[in-house]
């Protein structure tokens, strides 16, 4: 029994398999792909900055993933303990004791966050209070001044 091939699949092969013989100076799909031995050319050199354009567009959307997931509201602090503040900023810069009142200070390059943390009923010192403040900082630099601290201090440990 003989098998046949439709009219519009033996095309397709056909053309598939003439292509490299059509395509002047290239010796089948090697040619059109490029070898590792040969020099590089333009079709190298437009593969290098496509993988460059995309590398640096994975990077960008690793960043705003990143961004996305930093809370950069200061009152996110509100009723922490110590160890739960030091998940999120690491060890504080300063601590300073006022009476029955804790100040843990973070600083950041254009911001610094005070943290007033005061003793409750169990006796627990937890965030009663927050301040960020900076050089001429309105609200919208103060939370991307903040978001920015967070970022480095997580980054750094």
């Amino acid at each position: 029994m003989r098998r046949t091939v439709p009219f519009r699949k033996a095309m397709t092969i056909a053309a598939l398999m003439g292509f490299g013989l059509a395509v002047p100076g290239c010796q089948g799909l090697e040619g059109l792909l490029g070898s590792a031995d040969r020099e590089p050319g333009p079709q190298t050199e437009i593969a290098t900055a496509l993988d460059q354009a995309y590398a640096a567009d994975q990077a960008a959307r690793q960043q705003a993933a990143l961004d996305a997931q930093i809370d950069d509201d200061p009152q996110q602090f509100m009723g922490l303990d110590g160890e739960s503040i030091a998940l999120t900023l690491g060890q504080p810069d300063l601590i300073r004791r006022d009476g029955p009142a804790e100040v843990l200070q973070f600083r950041g390059t254009a911001c610094v966050l005070d943290l007033f943390m005061y003793p409750g009923d169990d006796q627990v010192l937890s965030v009663r209070h927050v301040e960020l403040r900076g050089a001429s900082l309105n609200a919208n630099a103060e939370r991307s001044c903040l978001a920015e601290m967070i970022r480095q201090r997580s980054l750094t440990g």
